[in-house]
Protein backbone atom coordinates (compact mmCIF):
# COMPACT_ATOMS: atom_id res chain seq x y z
CA UNK A 1 0.00 0.00 0.00
CA UNK A 2 1.58 3.47 -1.06
CA UNK A 3 1.10 6.25 1.43
CA UNK A 4 2.23 9.73 1.56
CA UNK A 5 2.97 12.05 3.89
CA UNK A 6 2.67 16.15 3.84
CA UNK A 7 5.90 18.00 4.58
CA UNK A 8 5.96 22.15 4.83
CA UNK A 9 9.41 23.60 4.38
CA UNK A 10 9.33 25.94 7.05
CA UNK A 11 12.13 26.27 8.74
CA UNK A 12 9.78 25.30 12.25
CA UNK A 13 9.90 21.71 10.78
CA UNK A 14 12.90 20.95 9.65
CA UNK A 15 13.55 18.82 13.21
CA UNK A 16 10.59 16.46 12.06
CA UNK A 17 12.01 15.38 8.99
CA UNK A 18 15.35 15.77 9.56
CA UNK A 19 16.36 12.30 8.24
CA UNK A 20 13.02 11.09 8.02
CA UNK A 21 13.17 10.12 4.02
CA UNK A 22 16.14 8.14 4.94
CA UNK A 23 14.26 6.11 7.30
CA UNK A 24 11.82 5.42 5.22
CA UNK A 25 13.59 4.32 2.29
CA UNK A 26 12.80 1.30 2.02
CA UNK A 27 8.91 1.85 2.70
CA UNK A 28 6.40 2.68 -0.28
CA UNK A 29 5.99 6.24 1.30
CA UNK A 30 6.22 9.36 -1.02
CA UNK A 31 6.10 12.83 0.53
CA UNK A 32 4.10 15.82 -0.58
CA UNK A 33 5.27 19.39 0.15
CA UNK A 34 3.14 22.05 0.58
CA UNK A 35 1.48 25.34 3.51
CA UNK A 36 -0.45 24.23 6.43
CA UNK A 37 -3.36 25.10 4.58
CA UNK A 38 -2.84 23.26 1.55
CA UNK A 39 -1.61 20.27 3.61
CA UNK A 40 -5.12 20.93 5.67
CA UNK A 41 -7.02 20.28 2.79
CA UNK A 42 -5.17 17.54 1.52
CA UNK A 43 -5.46 15.59 4.51
CA UNK A 44 -9.07 15.81 4.76
CA UNK A 45 -9.79 15.06 1.46
CA UNK A 46 -8.02 11.51 1.78
CA UNK A 47 -5.17 12.77 -0.93
CA UNK A 48 -2.06 12.40 1.96
CA UNK A 49 -2.39 10.36 4.51
CA UNK A 50 -0.26 11.91 7.21
CA UNK A 51 0.92 15.89 7.98
CA UNK A 52 1.79 18.58 10.48
CA UNK A 53 -1.63 20.39 10.25
CA UNK A 54 -3.25 23.15 11.88
CA UNK A 55 -4.17 22.51 15.51
CA UNK A 56 -7.78 24.00 14.53
CA UNK A 57 -8.16 21.71 11.73
CA UNK A 58 -7.26 18.61 13.78
CA UNK A 59 -10.48 19.35 16.14
CA UNK A 60 -12.99 20.62 13.76
CA UNK A 61 -12.26 17.33 11.79
CA UNK A 62 -11.42 14.89 14.92
CA UNK A 63 -13.81 12.06 13.30
CA UNK A 64 -11.39 12.21 10.21
CA UNK A 65 -8.14 11.86 12.14
CA UNK A 66 -6.11 10.68 14.64
CA UNK A 67 -3.46 12.47 16.35
CA UNK A 68 0.11 11.54 17.14
CA UNK A 69 0.92 12.02 20.88
CA UNK A 70 4.27 13.94 21.50
CA UNK A 71 4.34 15.99 18.35
CA UNK A 72 3.50 19.55 17.93
CA UNK A 73 4.60 22.77 17.01
CA UNK A 74 3.92 25.00 19.89
CA UNK A 75 5.48 28.12 21.83
CA UNK A 76 5.08 29.79 25.34
CA UNK A 77 5.23 33.38 24.69
CA UNK A 78 7.00 34.59 21.53
CA UNK A 79 7.18 32.35 18.95
CA UNK A 80 8.15 35.14 15.98
CA UNK A 81 6.60 33.40 13.15
CA UNK A 82 2.74 34.65 13.56
CA UNK A 83 3.14 38.03 13.60
CA UNK A 84 0.30 40.75 12.99
CA UNK A 85 2.21 43.75 11.78
CA UNK A 86 -0.22 46.72 12.21
CA UNK A 87 -0.19 50.89 11.43
CA UNK A 88 -2.17 51.11 14.63
CA UNK A 89 0.55 50.70 17.46
CA UNK A 90 -2.44 49.37 19.87
CA UNK A 91 -4.56 46.50 18.75
CA UNK A 92 -7.62 47.70 20.47
CA UNK A 93 -7.37 50.89 17.43
CA UNK A 94 -8.19 47.87 14.94
CA UNK A 95 -12.20 47.85 15.94
CA UNK A 96 -14.01 48.41 12.65
CA UNK A 97 -10.95 48.12 10.70
CA UNK A 98 -9.55 46.23 8.00
CA UNK A 99 -7.67 43.57 8.76
CA UNK A 100 -5.64 40.91 5.86
CA UNK A 101 -5.83 37.46 7.36
CA UNK A 102 -2.85 34.69 5.84
CA UNK A 103 -4.08 32.29 3.29
CA UNK A 104 -1.79 29.64 4.99
CA UNK A 105 -2.56 28.99 7.77
CA UNK A 106 -6.47 27.97 9.95
CA UNK A 107 -5.04 28.37 13.34
CA UNK A 108 -3.24 31.40 13.65
CA UNK A 109 -6.40 32.95 11.70
CA UNK A 110 -8.34 31.36 14.04
CA UNK A 111 -6.14 32.44 17.25
CA UNK A 112 -6.20 36.59 16.16
CA UNK A 113 -10.11 36.31 15.83
CA UNK A 114 -9.98 35.25 19.64
CA UNK A 115 -7.77 37.23 20.58
CA UNK A 116 -9.76 40.16 19.15
CA UNK A 117 -12.71 39.12 20.32
CA UNK A 118 -11.46 37.80 24.37
CA UNK A 119 -8.42 40.09 25.07
CA UNK A 120 -9.15 43.44 23.04
CA UNK A 121 -13.21 43.28 23.28
CA UNK A 122 -12.79 44.12 18.96
CA UNK A 123 -14.39 43.36 15.77
CA UNK A 124 -12.12 44.03 13.05
CA UNK A 125 -13.61 43.10 9.44
CA UNK A 126 -11.32 40.09 8.39
CA UNK A 127 -10.25 39.20 4.92
CA UNK A 128 -8.24 36.08 3.83
CA UNK A 129 -5.75 37.45 1.26
CA UNK A 130 -2.40 35.90 -0.61
CA UNK A 131 0.22 36.32 2.12
CA UNK A 132 2.57 39.11 0.87
CA UNK A 133 2.98 41.67 3.70
CA UNK A 134 3.53 45.17 0.97
CA UNK A 135 0.76 44.23 -0.49
CA UNK A 136 -1.75 43.31 2.58
CA UNK A 137 -0.62 46.38 4.69
CA UNK A 138 -1.33 48.35 1.19
CA UNK A 139 -5.09 47.38 1.15
CA UNK A 140 -5.53 47.03 5.12
CA UNK A 141 -4.90 48.23 8.25
CA UNK A 142 -2.96 45.16 9.78
CA UNK A 143 -1.50 41.76 8.29
CA UNK A 144 -1.16 38.24 9.57
CA UNK A 145 1.80 36.63 8.48
CA UNK A 146 2.99 33.23 9.26
CA UNK A 147 6.20 30.97 8.93
CA UNK A 148 8.92 32.01 7.26
CA UNK A 149 7.88 34.99 5.57
CA UNK A 150 7.00 36.14 9.30
CA UNK A 151 10.39 35.27 10.59
CA UNK A 152 12.48 37.51 8.16
CA UNK A 153 9.63 40.92 7.86
CA UNK A 154 9.55 40.33 11.69
CA UNK A 155 13.52 40.34 11.88
CA UNK A 156 14.09 43.08 9.25
CA UNK A 157 11.65 45.11 10.08
CA UNK A 158 11.78 47.13 7.25
CA UNK A 159 9.63 50.26 6.17
CA UNK A 160 6.84 50.13 3.55
CA UNK A 161 5.10 52.65 1.91
CA UNK A 162 1.66 54.03 2.68
CA UNK A 163 -0.03 56.70 0.82
CA UNK A 164 1.60 59.15 1.93
CA UNK A 165 5.61 57.96 3.78
CA UNK A 166 6.81 55.13 4.12
CA UNK A 167 6.87 53.74 7.44
CA UNK A 168 7.59 50.86 9.88
CA UNK A 169 4.42 48.96 11.04
CA UNK A 170 3.82 48.03 14.38
CA UNK A 171 4.73 44.24 15.02
CA UNK A 172 2.22 41.83 17.31
CA UNK A 173 3.40 38.41 18.31
CA UNK A 174 0.44 36.20 18.72
CA UNK A 175 1.93 33.27 20.79
CA UNK A 176 3.27 36.40 23.64
CA UNK A 177 -0.13 37.69 23.27
CA UNK A 178 -1.95 34.53 24.24
CA UNK A 179 0.34 34.23 26.60
CA UNK A 180 -0.44 37.69 28.07
CA UNK A 181 -4.03 36.50 28.51
CA UNK A 182 -4.09 32.97 29.81
CA UNK A 183 -0.44 32.34 30.86
CA UNK A 184 -0.48 28.67 28.73
CA UNK A 185 1.19 27.48 26.13
CA UNK A 186 -0.23 28.16 22.45
CA UNK A 187 0.11 25.04 19.97
CA UNK A 188 0.01 25.75 16.33
CA UNK A 189 0.14 22.42 14.98
CA UNK A 190 0.06 18.87 15.13
CA UNK A 191 0.98 15.68 13.67
CA UNK A 192 -2.31 14.11 12.27
CA UNK A 193 -2.86 10.84 10.26
CA UNK A 194 -6.23 9.86 8.88
CA UNK A 195 -8.15 7.27 10.76
CA UNK A 196 -8.30 5.13 7.12
CA UNK A 197 -4.77 4.43 6.85
CA UNK A 198 -3.49 5.23 10.60
CA UNK A 199 -2.94 1.64 11.24
CA UNK A 200 -0.84 1.13 7.98
CA UNK A 201 1.25 4.02 8.78
CA UNK A 202 2.08 2.60 12.08
CA UNK A 203 2.72 -1.39 10.40
CA UNK A 204 5.08 0.40 7.53
CA UNK A 205 7.34 1.88 10.73
CA UNK A 206 6.43 5.92 9.41
CA UNK A 207 5.16 6.67 12.93
CA UNK A 208 8.43 5.38 14.13
CA UNK A 209 10.53 6.63 11.95
CA UNK A 210 8.84 10.13 12.53
CA UNK A 211 10.06 10.11 16.25
CA UNK A 212 12.94 9.17 15.37
CA UNK A 213 13.44 11.94 13.19
CA UNK A 214 12.76 14.39 15.59
CA UNK A 215 14.54 13.09 18.02
CA UNK A 216 17.52 13.09 15.99
CA UNK A 217 16.43 16.61 14.41
CA UNK A 218 16.23 18.11 18.13
CA UNK A 219 19.46 16.79 19.21
CA UNK A 220 21.59 20.47 19.92
CA UNK A 221 24.08 19.68 17.43
CA UNK A 222 21.68 18.84 14.68
CA UNK A 223 19.44 21.52 15.21
CA UNK A 224 22.41 24.21 15.13
CA UNK A 225 23.27 22.40 11.73
CA UNK A 226 19.98 23.33 10.37
CA UNK A 227 19.43 26.79 11.43
CA UNK A 228 23.09 27.55 10.07
CA UNK A 229 21.94 25.84 6.55
CA UNK A 230 18.09 27.79 6.60
CA UNK A 231 19.26 31.08 7.41
CA UNK A 232 21.86 31.25 4.67
CA UNK A 233 18.71 30.58 2.63
CA UNK A 234 16.65 32.94 4.47
CA UNK A 235 19.37 35.87 4.38
CA UNK A 236 19.18 35.81 8.09
CA UNK A 237 21.92 35.61 10.98
CA UNK A 238 22.59 32.44 12.05
CA UNK A 239 21.87 33.50 15.67
CA UNK A 240 18.18 34.92 14.95
CA UNK A 241 17.69 30.71 13.07
CA UNK A 242 19.18 28.75 15.99
CA UNK A 243 17.47 30.69 18.94
CA UNK A 244 13.74 30.29 17.10
CA UNK A 245 14.55 27.09 16.94
CA UNK A 246 15.45 26.28 20.18
CA UNK A 247 12.30 27.96 22.20
CA UNK A 248 9.91 26.59 20.08
CA UNK A 249 8.16 23.41 21.98
CA UNK A 250 7.75 20.01 19.72
CA UNK A 251 6.65 17.54 22.44
CA UNK A 252 3.16 18.21 22.89
CA UNK A 253 3.08 18.14 26.77
CA UNK A 254 0.72 18.50 29.51
CA UNK A 255 0.79 22.75 29.58
CA UNK A 256 0.86 22.20 25.71
CA UNK A 257 -2.32 20.34 25.76
CA UNK A 258 -3.82 22.31 28.26
CA UNK A 259 -3.36 25.40 26.47
CA UNK A 260 -4.84 23.82 22.88
CA UNK A 261 -7.72 23.10 24.92
CA UNK A 262 -8.31 26.22 26.20
CA UNK A 263 -8.02 27.85 22.75
CA UNK A 264 -10.39 24.90 21.24
CA UNK A 265 -13.13 26.10 23.44
CA UNK A 266 -12.25 29.65 22.89
CA UNK A 267 -12.41 29.30 19.05
CA UNK A 268 -15.35 26.48 18.58
CA UNK A 269 -18.26 26.88 20.50
CA UNK A 270 -19.45 23.89 22.59
CA UNK A 271 -16.06 21.86 21.47
CA UNK A 272 -16.08 18.42 23.26
CA UNK A 273 -12.37 17.79 24.17
CA UNK A 274 -13.00 14.08 24.21
CA UNK A 275 -13.64 13.91 20.53
CA UNK A 276 -10.13 13.87 19.70
CA UNK A 277 -8.19 10.79 19.51
CA UNK A 278 -4.45 10.30 20.21
CA UNK A 279 -2.92 7.10 18.43
CA UNK A 280 -2.42 4.60 21.01
CA UNK A 281 -4.82 5.87 23.39
CA UNK A 282 -8.15 6.79 23.06
CA UNK A 283 -8.09 9.72 24.98
CA UNK A 284 -5.64 12.40 26.52
CA UNK A 285 -7.67 14.29 29.57
CA UNK A 286 -6.27 18.23 29.56
CA UNK A 287 -5.29 18.84 32.90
Amino acid sequence: MSLTIGLIDYLNTMPFHYDLAERLQDADVHFERGVPSQLNRALIAGEIDLAPISAIEAARHADDVVILPGLSIASLGAVRTVLLFSWASDMSDLHGQSVALTDHSATSNALLQVLCRERYHIEPQFTTVKQHLPSMLAGHQAALVIGDDALVEGTLHRPLSTQSSVLSPFIFDLGDEWLKMTGLPFTFAVWAARRATAQALDDAGVFDALYASTAAGLDDDNRDTLALAYAARLGLPAGVCRRYLRDLRYHLTEDDLAGLKHFLELALDGFDWSRLEFWGQAEIAAL
